[in-house]
């Protein structure tokens, strides 16, 4: 008979460390947009809303290659760990997660239109990574809910 109680703990250590994997992704996303000690982090999202810097293929494909493997890893982890809930259905997450990878391809597909020049601004991809971390939240909150 398998003891469920132990599964607490490597799901408590995952969601600890996804949440800080979270965390230090946004905060790198602005320090690369220019976050500094002197602005704010609005000023820094409107100044990569407004000017953006040029980019490259190559860029892409450095900046495009480890972001699909660690989201999808991370996604993937995690959901599975809704497996042993009982509490959440499995429409409702298997809908979050359909989603989580769509706004993830999104988010990082964005950056290639920004380079081919069909995106003039970064909208689109500052919204689909805030959705996409409402959404990893919202998938973390149900896999803790579901203790």
């Amino acid at each position: 008979m398998k003891n469920i109680s132990l599964y607490k703990i490597p799901i408590i250590y995952m969601l600890l460390y996804i949440i800080l994997i979270l965390f230090t992704g946004v905060w790198l996303f602005l320090l690369s947009q220019g976050l500094d000690g002197t602005e704010s982090v609005i000023k820094t999202l409107r100044g990569s809303i407004n000017a953006l810097e040029p980019k490259s293929l190559q860029n892409f494909i450095e900046v495009t290659t480890p972001h699909i493997f660690a989201i999808g890893v991370s996604v993937f982890i995690v959901s599975h760990f809704m497996l042993f809930s009982t509490k959440i259905s499995e429409k409702k997450s298997l809908a979050i997660f359909l989603l989580l990878f769509i706004f993830a391809l999104v988010d990082i597909f964005s950056y290639g239109l920004i380079i081919l020049g069909l995106l003039v601004s970064g909208w689109i991809k500052l919204l689909s990574m805030f959705v996409f971390v409402f959404l990893f939240l919202l998938m973390i909150s149900m896999v803790a809910v579901s203790l």
